[in-house]
Order: C-alpha cells, then structure tokens, then sequence
C-alpha cells in the first residue's frame, strides 16, 4: 500500500501473554493496520506495544485523512461490520478497551488496552 511504518515493542522480552491474549492483541494490530492501507489514505504510519504491569497497550497512529469519531463508532456498531467495531468488540471479549481519537484531516490514533491476568508471572523486560 505504499505507507512506511515504525514499530515499537517495549516490556515484553522474556515475558510471554496467555494465548488468548497474544491473539487479540494480534488481530486488533492486523484489523488496526488493515484499516490505515484501505480507509486511511496515510503515507505513515506507527505501532507501538508496551506492557507494564498488568496490561499490555497497543497504539496504532496515521497520518490520514482521519474522521469523526463518534458518529464513525455508532454506524460501525449498528452495521455490524468489522473494522473499528470488531476491533472495539475483540478488546472487550479479553477485557479490554479501545479509544480512538481523530478529526477531518488529522490522522487517527487507536489506544488499545488489554488486561493481563495477574497469575502472569513471566519475568524479564
């Protein structure tokens, strides 16, 4: 699609998540990604994923043509399609919660946050 990307992955070295968990967070990144190549129209975009104690984050941010979030949100929900209402609905069956912040002509940025089970007790960083 043309569009350079940065990824960051801090916090999970040595550490793993439980499986169900590591698919989520996988498919919320793909759909997320899926999203910037067909509806975004960005020339850039980046991921970063970061686990600190007790949840594990995804960040997904373009610099496309963003949209209004609200009304964006309802018709996803309502139309039951995939995209942002199957990423929306992916983080809450983990427990989960995405914000999404953008604006006509401002990009978008995903903040996606997903609870680790506190029986998690992998070490390293």
């Amino acid at each position: 699609y043309g569009i350079a990307a940065e990824v960051a992955v801090t916090g999970l070295r040595g550490r793993t998540l439980p499986p169900e968990l590591a698919s989520a967070l996988y498919r919320i990144a793909q759909e997320a990604l899926t999203n910037v190549a067909k509806h975004a129209g960005a020339t850039q975009a980046s991921v970063i994923v970061e686990r600190p104690d007790g949840e594990v984050r995804l960040i997904v941010e373009d610099d496309g043509r963003g949209f209004d979030v609200a009304p964006t949100l309802e018709h996803a929900r309502h139309a039951r399609r995939l995209g942002l209402a199957g990423i929306e609905e992916r983080a809450a069956l983990v427990g989960g919660t995405l914000t999404v912040e953008s604006s006509p002509g401002a990009g978008t940025t995903l903040y996606v946050r997903l609870p680790v089970p506190s029986g998690d007790r992998s070490s390293g960083d």
